[in-house]
């Protein structure tokens, strides 16, 4: 393989983990703003490792209250959701 095909394959991952982050993130808004939370810096970001990264950011202590109410009452209607705390 030459350096101008390597190149162009290791662009082509990082386009396709870009994508995959900036998917991932807006799903993710999507879905929050289903129950009502917005997180304003959430957002994609560069990709690391190869995979597409999503930044969650800060967001208020409201915000972060309802967030865990939200998951708290998925993770009470839905027990596979659950992970063993340890």
């Amino acid at each position: 393989m030459t350096m101008a095909e390597e190149g162009a394959q290791h662009t082509a991952r990082e386009t396709d983990a870009l994508r995959a982050g900036h998917a991932a993130a807006a799903g993710l808004k999507e879905a929050l703003a289903r129950v009502g939370v917005v997180i304003p810096s959430l957002r994609a970001s560069q990709p690391v490792s190869g995979s597409g990264f999503v930044e969650l950011g800060g967001c208020s202590a409201g915000t972060a209250i309802t967030l865990a109410e939200v998951i708290n009452s998925a993770a009470d209607a839905l027990p596979e959701l659950r992970a063993t705390v340890r």
